[in-house]
């Protein structure tokens, strides 16, 4: 089982558990937030607009951070970031407290952890391989990506719980636990040395070199641009799922969750069995015939099955995100230079959360215009285009038996 190497390889065992309990931390604060702005204002616009304040500093500054990721000790990054976002969230619990806390704060706090979290993800990934050896790196991956499954599944009820039995001010403050218990897991562990050595260069020739390192890739470039474009077609579901559960079928808020939970269920279960599934199939293969059953799962959800089927085929396509997000990172992890793998996983970021917005407004857009099923189907068409451009890229499996830039 893909648990195997958490008991083996206890700095990565340390580093997951930071992450896990991050996350869990995450969702329990974004559930009080979001509770006290439904509860403060009652205005959906308002939601909106903060939600996405989390999306900006990724955008805006992520090739920076992957700058400082590959110049930094991954340490001071890691427990600086979460030192700084548990010192935000203790002064925001206590205006809460105060009853001083208000919309505009929100957003100013919403937007300064998005910033201290943009340095979490590239510098993460920069560590993984200094932490496991080159041969256990896909079962590393598969748990990384599923971290963020399991928390959807604990941190919003750990969060409705506290809030319910005390309020939305020890919400924050266990967020703030949270992060100070991250820390200190990063703070156990021995990490080491970035292999290509320190660099003299400034942040801005470190950037413009990263930049000019994913042009001369052509492999990597392709896969870059196809992953981001994949974004516009299964980001949706964020935006459909629900719209399904109410329009389509015409059930409520428990089909809703059954519906929100097949889906991290299939993250989490594909996640932990990985290379049970998957250990005999090249990366590059796996890649294309995931993309490939996402795009017919998406057709299927257009033929608007029965609820128990769709459910079904909600686990089978939270097992294909895994598949996907595995498979694409451990094909970046072999395949980029060491030195430049922070500027690399921030681009990664970047052209994703780019597309985000993007993705879920035209889906919100679209299912109005044209119904939800057409939608699936539109997603589904995009999906196997993909796929058929995935598997045209050359020298593509020739990163399979790489380790290394």
């Amino acid at each position: 089982m893909g648990l195997a190497i958490l008991q083996e390889r206890r700095d990565f065992r340390l580093l997951w558990m930071a992450q896990l309990i991050t996350f869990i931390g995450d969702g329990i604060f974004t559930t009080a937030m979001l509770w006290w702005l439904i509860q403060k204002t009652g205005s959906g616009t308002i939601v909106g607009f903060i939600m996405s304040v989390s999306f900006l500093p990724a955008i805006l500054i992520g090739p920076f951070a992957g700058t400082l990721a590959d110049r930094l000790p991954a340490k001071v990054l890691l427990i600086g970031a979460d030192l700084f976002r548990a010192v935000l969230i203790v002064f925001f619990a206590w205006l809460a407290q105060q009853d001083a806390l208000a919309v505009k704060h929100l957003f100013v706090l919403c937007g300064l952890l998005a910033t201290a979290g943009v340095f979490h993800s590239p510098t993460t990934l920069t560590v993984i391989p200094r932490v496991v050896p080159p041969d256990r790196l896909d079962e590393a991956m598969a748990l990384h990506t599923i971290v963020r499954d399991i928390s959807k599944l604990v941190g919003p009820s750990i969060g409705g719980l506290i809030i319910a039995r005390w309020s939305v001010v020890e919400a924050f403050a266990s967020h703030a636990g949270c992060l100070v218990f991250s820390a200190c897991c990063v703070g156990l562990m021995t990490i080491g040395e970035r292999e290509g050595g320190e660099t003299r260069e400034g942040v801005f020739e470190q950037l413009w070199a990263g930049l000019r390192y994913v042009r001369s890739q052509s492999v990597l470039l392709q896969v870059l641009v196809g992953f981001g474009a994949l974004n516009l077609f299964v980001v949706p579901i964020i935006v459909l799922l629900p719209l399904s559960v109410a329009k389509v079928f015409h059930l409520g808020s428990f089909e809703l969750g059954l519906s929100e939970g097949a889906l991290a269920f299939g993250s989490v279960v594909t996640g932990l069995l990985f290379p049970q599934m998957f250990g005999e199939v090249r990366t590059s293969v796996l890649l294309v015939r995931i993309v490939g059953f996402s795009g017919l799962l998406f057709l299927l959800f257009a033929v608007n099955p029965v609820f128990g089927l769709f459910l079904a085929m909600l686990f089978l396509l939270g097992g294909c995100f895994t598949g996907v997000n595995v498979a694409v990172l451990t094909l970046f992890q072999r395949a980029v230079a060491p030195e430049m793998k922070g500027r690399f996983f921030a681009l990664v970021e970047v052209v994703c959360y780019a597309l985000f917005p993007i993705a879920l407004a035209g889906a919100g857009s679209l299912s109005d215009a044209i119904g939800v099923p057409w939608c699936y189907g539109i997603c589904g068409v995009g999906t196997l285009v993909l796929t058929w451009r995935f598997a045209r890229i050359r020298g593509l499996s020739s990163i399979d038996a790489a380790e290394g830039g």
